[in-house]
């Protein structure tokens, strides 16, 4: 198979249009989100990692020494098996094919956790049919918080990259607590400060509803992947991904950890 490739430092990364969730575009934000909020870590996983647009990049940038990835899709991971092995990173990467973390053995052990999550609330042909985009039930974050903890270091960290338009942070903030873990931020980049915590009235929850409505219309073009394609698969759109990028106002970042007993490991 021919893949689209793009460098992130010294690492080609493979993939295909149909595999990039965001995170070859907005979700590169994550080098200023990492560099700010944790620092060089040891172990990073990317939690539906597609073909691993984010942990490669944090690992090209020397934000961690070690990175597991792990997606649902056998394309991702087939794309992301292809990128380790043309890079030379079989000592430092580990990529699973699973559904969640069921797959993934007890031995892995991270200091931190990121995702461009699958965050619009579907029925399970949306799930099928664009499961970058839907998690019903928000089922996917439920499982994930629920398993985590296991794989976390102590005081290992987790932070989600989340769409606005979909959800608030009152959505996560109960699995968060029921899985153990703290509770530490929800924040934008470059934008006002976002509270962590804070109670929904009846009029906001009002005008929630009313933007996630009115954005049905442009998730089901989202949904469409021969207009995804049209876009995707051309040189511009492949030159566009690489340069600096105008981050949506939409996205913002939840933040948890483990139980700390230490500091973060960081990497010698």
């Amino acid at each position: 198979m021919s893949y689209y490739k793009v460098k992130y430092g010294d690492i080609s990364v493979s993939y295909l249009p149909v595999l990039d969730g965001g995170g070859m575009t907005f979700g590169q934000e994550y080098l200023q989100v990492i560099r700010n909020k944790t620092g060089k870590v040891g172990h990073i996983f990317e939690f539906c990692a597609g073909p691993g647009f984010i942990g490669f990049s944090l690992l090209a940038h020397g934000l961690c020494d070690k990175l597991t990835l792990a997606d649902i899709n056998p394309e991702a991971v087939k794309a992301a098996r292809v990128t380790v092995a043309e890079n030379g990173l079989e000592d430092r990467v580990s990529v699973y094919l699973s559904d969640g973390l069921k797959d993934i053995p007890a031995s892995e052990k991270w200091d931190l956790v990121v995702s461009n999550p699958p965050h619009f609330d579907g029925d399970a042909d949306q799930y099928r049919d664009a499961i970058r985009l839907i998690d019903p039930g928000m089922e996917i974050h439920k499982a994930f918080y629920r398993d985590v903890k296991k794989h976390l270091n102590p005081g290992g960290h987790v932070i989600f990259q989340e769409n606005g338009q979909a959800t608030t942070s009152e959505d996560f903030t109960q699995m968060i607590r029921d899985a153990g873990l703290e509770y530490v931020d929800v924040f934008r980049v470059n934008s006002a400060y976002v509270p962590p915590v804070r109670q929904e009235t009846k009029k906001s929850s009002r005008a929630h509803a009313l933007v996630k409505k009115a954005m049905r219309p442009v998730e089901m073009l989202l949904m469409n992947r021969t207009l995804e394609r049209a876009v995707k698969d051309n040189d511009l759109y492949r030159w566009v991904s690489t340069r600096p990028v105008f981050v949506p106002k939409h996205m913002y970042y939840l933040w948890s950890r483990a139980p700390q007993s230490a500091t973060v490991r960081a990497a010698s």
